[in-house]
């Protein structure tokens, strides 16, 4: 008899067990799916999501110059973006045309604002260049009410790597700029070559303010026509037919600088694009297969856009220079591109 009463007693508790079990696993999908339609509702991809949704206040911009150009608002634009996934801030650029030269370049889908005079702000000031700062993870700890804006530079892969995709999706050129490129390309199609047969390689040439004595002094570098010729020379080698788009500021010493003589000129072809705007060399450079770039920011994100095989100049800043005190290489230029 006690035995069949001492069965029963743990049937009894087994039952009650795994019925609470099955209780307790039910609320944890369900507050799991909860979460994440919470966060899917404010597309924020963030490591400590503090401030989703919490207060009007919770976001981040840059604050520009106006000498900056459209490669150093891309790299503004990206820190804007990391520091939104890294704080669960909404993102946002100013409205105004002096201070934004995104938009004459790609469709945006981000917040536009004058600016966000109402609220608290955190100016978090870049002392770094081309390199990564680590103090911008302390961003994460900033109050939900307190705005955040970017002041400096950002130049690093290491801001793009961890919103890799979300950066690719999001910076699309304008119709316009789409266009332009595809007619250009389709233009210039060298002679006897098919498309399908050739691949092309965009080539910026940064030559210009860098040239100046302030900029000379601070440690900015030109490329030569030799490493030119040793970078062009790596596609050539690796493909049977080769076209090269070359856009620069200096387009006349491209011209009498950069030729096929050096090349079976069979097998490679060189086009120039003379007389565009930037944001059409931009969008020409990056509609091709692979890249090479020299010095700059514009450069160095044609080349991004691209996503081929990048040579990048490895002489940049000059070494003991006041640039190169405040640039890390191995956090500018990413891992898989070559150096030369």
């Amino acid at each position: 008899m006690a035995a069949k009463l001492r069965r029963k007693l743990i049937t009894f508790v087994l039952t009650v067990t795994l019925s609470l079990a099955c209780l307790l696993t039910q609320l944890s999908i369900r507050k799991k799916q909860r979460l994440s339609q919470h966060l899917e509702k404010f597309a924020v991809g963030s490591n400590s999501p503090v401030c989703i949704a919490r207060s009007q206040c919770c976001t981040v911009g840059f604050v520009s110059q106006r000498r900056n150009g459209l490669g150093n608002h891309l790299f503004f634009y990206a820190g804007v973006m990391y520091v939104a996934w890294l704080t669960g801030r909404k993102p946002f650029i100013l409205s105004s045309s002096n201070l934004n030269k995104l938009d004459k370049a790609f469709h945006l889908d981000i917040a536009h604002m004058d600016n966000n005079a109402q609220c608290p702000v955190n100016e978090f000031i870049d002392n770094v260049v081309y390199a990564y700062n680590v103090d911008i993870e302390s961003l994460s700890n900033v109050e939900a009410n307190v705005s955040v804006w970017l002041r400096g530079y950002f130049c690093s892969w290491k801001y793009t790597k961890p919103i890799e995709g979300q950066l690719r999706r999001n910076l699309q050129f304008r119709s316009e700029l789409t266009k332009f490129a595809a007619t250009f390309l389709s233009a210039n199609v060298p002679g006897g070559w098919k498309v399908s047969t050739f691949v092309r390689v965009g080539v910026h040439v940064r030559r210009g303010d860098f040239l100046s004595d302030w900029a000379v002094r601070a440690g900015f570098t030109v490329a030569s026509k030799q490493y030119l010729n040793r970078a062009m020379a790596y596609f050539v080698k690796r493909y049977a037919q080769v076209q090269f788009i070359v856009a620069s500021n200096d387009i006349d010493w491209c011209c009498n600088n950069i030729n096929a003589s050096y090349f079976d000129q069979t097998s490679v072809n060189i086009t120039f694009s003379v007389r565009h705007s930037t944001e059409q060399d931009l969008a020409l450079l990056a509609s091709c297969d692979h890249a090479i770039m020299t010095t700059g920011t514009f450069g160095w994100w044609a080349a991004w856009l691209a996503n081929g095989t990048t040579i990048y100049y490895k002489d940049f800043p000059r070494r003991g220079s006041r640039l190169w005190q405040v640039s890390t290489a191995a956090d500018y230029f990413p891992q898989k591109w070559i150096g030369m």
